[in-house]
C-alpha cells in the first residue's frame, strides 16, 4: 500500500471509529432517557451518512451497505418524526442500533486487522428492512384508525332507539 493510500485509511479509521464513539455516546444517553431526541436523530442520519459515503469511496462495501440502510431507516424517523413510533418500535429500534453499531466496530476491526471484510449483508440488510417495513405499517394502521369514524358506545345507541321508539302511553 502506498504512503496516500495508506494516510487515507489512517483517516478513514479515526473518523469512523469517532463517529461511531459518538453514536455509542448517543445511544447510551438516549437509552438512558427511554427516547431519542429530533437533534440525535438527526446526527445519526449524519453520522450514517458520512460513514456510507467514506467506506464507499474506500471500497469497504459491507460497511458501506449497512450505513446505507441505517441512513435509510432514519430518514424515515427523520421525515416522520421520532414520536410516530410506538414505545416498541423505540425499544426495539435501540436493540437495532446497537447491534447495528456492534457490527459496523466488528467491520471497522477487521479493517483494522487487515481481514477480509463481510461479503454477505443480506441477513443484517433484511433485519433493517423488515424493522422499517414494520414501523412504516404501523404508522398506517395508527392513521386508519384515526380517519375511522369511532363507533357509538352501545348506551348511547340505545337512547337514541327509545327516543324514536312509539311512546305506550
Amino acid at each position: 500500500m502506498d504512503s496516500t493510500m495508506e494516510g487515507m485509511l489512517e483517516t478513514y479509521l479515526f473518523e469512523t471509529n469517532d463517529l461511531l464513539d459518538k453514536l455509542d455516546e448517543m445511544l447510551m444517553k438516549d437509552e438512558q432517557e427511554g427516547d431519542f431526541s429530533t437533534d440525535d436523530v438527526n446526527e445519526i442520519f449524519r453520522i450514517m451518512h458520512t460513514i456510507k459515503g467514506s467506506s464507499a469511496m474506500m471500497e469497504f462495501t459491507s460497511i458501506s451497505v449497512i450505513a446505507h440502510k441505517i441512513e435509510d431507516l432514519f430518514f424515515v424517523i427523520r421525515d416522520k418524526g421520532i414520536d410516530f413510533l410506538k414505545p416498541q418500535d423505540k425499544k426495539d429500534l435501540f436493540d437495532l442500533m446497537f447491534r447495528s453499531e456492534d457490527y459496523l466496530r466488528g467491520e471497522v476491526e477487521k479493517v483494522e486487522q487487515g481481514e477480509e471484510l463481510n461479503q454477505d449483508t443480506s441477513d443484517f440488510e433484511k433485519t433493517i428492512a423488515d424493522f422499517l417495513v414494520r414501523i412504516q405499517k404501523d404508522e398506517e394502521e395508527s392513521e386508519e384508525e384515526e380517519k375511522s369514524p369511532a363507533k357509538a358506545p352501545a348506551y348511547e345507541a340505545n337512547d337514541k332507539a327509545k327516543e324514536t321508539a312509539p311512546s305506550s302511553s
